[in-house]
């Protein structure tokens, strides 16, 4: 009561004096500063509920808890300011201006004519995302083209973190096709090149063997056992073998990599000829010459 008292003191005073847009102006920027505090306040308490929750679940369910808590921030930081610009227009003197104009052309017709319908598409598009559970913060996507990790969700935009650091961020009404490693099984595929005089069923016998052996030791990350799928390719110098390996949600790059280096080095030691390369062909055809 104090300070609601000092504050219509002040405000008579100014008014006193002719200076009661001053007044004006002062709420205006206690109204949008409440507002900022609020945002600051609610997105604090929301990361304090993540880090203190997300220790005590699955990392499928800390994603989900991550998503709809940035889902709450975002929605507290569009009313807060929707209501400080709210008020705003009313201590302006404007308000019933704004409700005549509302009322002639209607809520829809207003925000086409000011451009917000593509606002109202990322929104309508962010709820979809969201309610159907397409992605979460964690996950590893594609969308609208950008290839990376979710950082962020809100209404109207989804954040990605590339490869290279690089941050996208893009909005929901853009993304038309998006899609989501996170959520299903990965395919290791290890395609190995070999000459085209090399005896391609023993090359595959070995890869078959060294794939067999590292699933062996992968435990919980393989979800079935490796398959020599054969020969894929053959080109003028060289045959391409391959092996698949499936395995949990994007553990297939690591399991390629030390796959690819595992057959290498098994072929080097049962001295399986690889392709030559086209300066050694032409040296070789030189030498020959």
């Amino acid at each position: 009561m104090p300070v609601s008292l000092f504050i219509k003191q002040l405000d008579d005073a100014l008014a006193e004096n002719g200076l009661s847009f001053v007044s004006t102006i002062i709420d205006i920027a206690i109204t949008f500063a409440l507002a900022r505090l609020i945002v600051a306040i609610v997105a604090r308490a929301a990361r304090s509920i993540v880090a203190r929750r997300a220790r005590d679940l699955e990392e499928m369910k800390a994603r989900r808890l991550t998503t709809a808590v940035t889902l709450m921030t975002s929605v507290v930081k569009y009313a807060a300011y929707f209501i400080a610009i709210a008020i705003a227009v009313g201590e302006l003197g404007y308000a019933g201006a704004m409700n005549s104009m509302l009322a002639a052309a209607g809520i829809g017709s207003l925000a086409v004519g000011i451009g917000a319908q593509s606002v109202i598409k990322d929104v309508a598009a962010g709820l979809m995302l969201l309610f159907e559970d397409q992605l979460a913060v964690g996950d590893y996507v594609t969308a609208a083209g950008v290839t990376g990790t979710v950082e962020a969700v809100t209404l109207r935009t989804t954040t990605v973190r590339g490869y290279g650091g690089e941050l996208s961020v893009i909005p929901n009404g853009s993304i038309s096709v998006l899609t989501n490693y996170s959520r299903t099984d990965s395919l290791a595929i290890v395609e190995f090149p070999v000459a085209y005089e090399a005896d391609g069923a023993r090359a595959l016998l070995l890869m078959r063997e060294e794939a067999e052996a590292y699933y062996a030791e992968l435990g919980d990350v393989a979800v079935e056992k490796p398959e020599a799928v054969g020969a894929v390719q053959l080109t003028g110098g060289e045959m391409v073998l391959r092996v698949v390996q499936r395995v949990k949600p994007l553990e297939h790059w690591a399991v390629q990599r030390e796959l690819t280096r595992r057959i290498a080095a098994r072929f080097v030691r049962e001295g399986i000829p690889l392709p030559r390369t086209r300066v050694q062909m032409a040296y070789k055809e030189g030498g020959e010459a």
